[in-house]
C-alpha cells in the first residue's frame, strides 16, 4: 500500500508539473527587442518584419502558417527583376512580435491592408501561401480596389480539408499542446517530423522550413490555426470569395498532405477569371518542391506573357530507378531568353465574352506532353508574340492528345488514374457526410471522365 501511495504521489507530482508548464507556455509571448525602420513596422500594434526589393509594379507576398517570409526568397528573387516585391512575417511567425492574441484571417487581413496602406499600395499582385492565401482572400473580397490579381497557394477553404499529421497535431492540443511545442522547438529532429509532410520528397524539405516551424509560440501556433478554421468553416469565405472580380490564379500539389487539393475547385468555383493550376508529384510547398516551373507559371500569370513558359524544358528522360527532374530555369544572363512584355507588367488578362456556359470554367492547367500549354494571351496583347512550346516526350513519353484538355471542371479534379508518391491518396470524408452546409460553390452536375490514352 506504502508503495502504491507513493506511485499516486510521483504521478500526481509530475501531471501538476505538465499542468503548470503548460500554462506558463501558453501565456508567452514575444516582442522585437531592437525594431529599425528599414526593417521593422508597427501595424496593428505589432511589430512586424518586412522585405522590399526590385522595382516596377507591386507584388505581396504572404507566407503561411508555422513558416515566414523566407519561403519566398527564390520566388522574390526572380520577380524583383520586374516587380517591387514586398514580403512580411506575419504576427506570430519568423521575426515579428508574438503576442498572446490578434491571430486569424480576419486580422490577418486587417494586418495586410495596413500594411499595403503604409507603402500607398493600389492594385497590388497578392500572392498568398495557406492560411495566407485565405488571408489574401479576404483581403481582396473586402478591399477590391487594393488588389489587381491574387494567386492563391495549398490554401484551405473549408475546416474540413487541413489534415495535420499526428505529430503536428499534438501541438495544437488545448492542455499539452504548448508542452509539445516547446519539445519540438528544443529538438530538431522532432521539427523535421513535424513538417517531412509538407513536402512530397523528403530532398526538398530546407533547413530553413524546419527553422521557422520553431520560431512561433504555443500560443500563435495553435490560435492561428483554431480561429482561422473557425474562419473558414462551413465555407464562409469560400462564399464571399465569389464577389472577386479580379483575375485569380490557384494552385495546388496534387501530392498534398496538409490541405485537401480539391479546394482548387471550392476557391476558383464562383469566381469569373479563376484559372487552376495542378502540379503533379508536389506537396505542400511547390515554391520549394518546382522553384523553375512555379517562378515561370507566377510570372507569366502576372504579365501575360507565355514565353516565360518556355523557360521550362523536360529534362532528360527518367533513368531506370530514378526520377528524372525536367524543370530548369534558363540562363538568366541571356538576353534573349527575357521576355520583353508591357512596360508595366499589368497587362489586361480579362477573358473574352463568353460565348457559352463552358467558357465560364475555371481553365484547369497541367502538362502535356512534359510542357505545359501555352497560356491564352490577353486581348490586348500581340497574340503572335506568344509562341507555341513544341511537342515533346513528357516524363511518361506518351504524346499530347486533345483528351489531356478537361472540358469544364468536374466534382472531382483529381480522377485520373495516376500514380501517386511515396505517400498516396488520402482518404477523404465525402462531401455528403455533412450536414449539406458545407457547400459553397455551384459545381457542374458529376460526368464520367473521358478516357485516358
Amino acid at each position: 500500500m506504502a508503495a502504491m501511495g507513493i506511485t499516486l504521489i510521483i504521478l500526481f507530482v509530475v501531471v501538476a508539473v505538465i499542468l503548470v508548464a503548460s500554462v506558463v507556455l501558453g501565456r508567452e509571448s514575444r516582442e522585437v527587442e531592437s525594431a529599425r525602420d528599414t526593417e521593422f513596422l508597427e501595424l496593428e500594434g505589432v511589430w512586424v518584419r518586412y522585405r522590399v526589393s526590385g522595382g516596377g509594379p507591386a507584388v505581396v507576398l504572404v507566407h503561411g502558417w508555422l513558416s515566414s517570409s523566407r519561403i519566398w526568397e527564390q520566388l522574390a528573387g526572380r520577380l524583383a527583376q520586374r516587380f517591387t516585391v514586398y514580403s512580411l512575417d506575419l504576427s506570430g511567425f519568423g521575426e515579428s512580435d508574438k503576442p498572446l492574441s490578434g491571430y486569424g484571417i480576419r486580422n490577418g487581413s486587417r494586418l495586410l491592408y495596413a500594411f499595403c496602406a503604409h507603402f500607398g499600395l493600389t492594385h497590388a499582385n497578392v500572392i498568398g501561401h495557406d492560411l495566407g492565401g485565405a488571408m489574401a482572400v479576404k483581403l481582396a473580397a473586402d478591399h477590391p480596389d487594393l488588389v489587381g490579381r491574387l494567386v492563391v497557394i495549398s490554401a484551405p477553404a473549408d475546416e474540413n480539408q487541413i489534415d495535420l499529421p499526428t505529430m503536428l497535431w499534438l501541438v495544437t492540443l488545448p492542455v499539452l499542446g504548448p508542452v509539445f511545442y516547446a519539445l519540438g522547438r528544443a529538438a530538431r529532429p522532432v521539427r523535421r517530423l513535424w513538417m517531412r509532410p509538407f513536402v512530397a520528397d523528403p530532398v526538398d524539405l530546407t533547413e530553413e522550413v524546419v527553422d521557422d516551424a520553431g520560431r512561433s509560440t504555443p500560443a500563435a501556433v495553435s490560435k492561428t490555426l483554431s480561429v482561422g478554421r473557425r474562419e473558414i468553416s462551413r465555407g464562409r469565405l469560400a462564399r464571399q470569395a465569389r464577389i472577386i472580380k479580379i483575375p485569380l490564379l490557384v494552385v495546388a500539389g496534387e501530392d498534398d498532405q496538409i490541405v485537401d487539393p480539391q479546394s482548387v475547385g471550392v476557391w476558383a468555383g464562383g469566381v469569373d477569371k479563376a484559372e487552376i493550376w495542378l502540379i503533379d508529384e508536389c506537396g505542400h510547398l511547390p515554391m520549394i518542391e518546382r522553384i523553375a516551373e512555379f517562378n515561370a507559371q507566377i510570372l507569366a500569370f502576372l504579365t501575360g506573357d507565355a514565353r516565360y513558359l518556355d523557360q521550362i524544358s523536360p529534362g532528360p528522360a527518367p533513368e531506370e530507378g530514378a526520377e528524372a527532374h525536367y524543370a530548369e530555369e534558363v540562363d538568366e544572363a541571356r538576353p534573349s531568353t527575357e521576355p520583353s512584355g508591357p512596360a508595366d507588367d499589368t497587362v489586361d488578362l480579362s477573358p473574352r465574352p463568353a460565348t457559352s456556359e463552358r467558357d465560364n470554367a475555371p481553365r484547369v492547367v497541367r502538362k502535356h506532353g512534359g510542357r505545359y500549354p501555352a497560356r491564352t494571351p490577353p486581348s490586348n496583347s500581340h497574340a503572335d508574340a506568344v509562341e507555341e512550346p513544341p511537342e515533346s516526350a513528357g516524363r511518361t513519353g506518351r504524346e499530347t492528345s486533345d483528351q489531356d484538355f478537361l472540358p469544364e471542371l468536374p466534382d472531382d479534379l483529381f480522377d485520373w488514374p495516376e500514380t501517386r508518391r511515396e505517400f498516396g491518396s488520402r482518404v477523404r470524408p465525402e462531401d455528403d457526410a455533412s450536414d449539406g452546409q458545407n457547400d459553397t460553390s455551384d459545381y457542374p452536375p458529376e460526368q464520367e471522365e473521358p478516357p485516358r490514352n
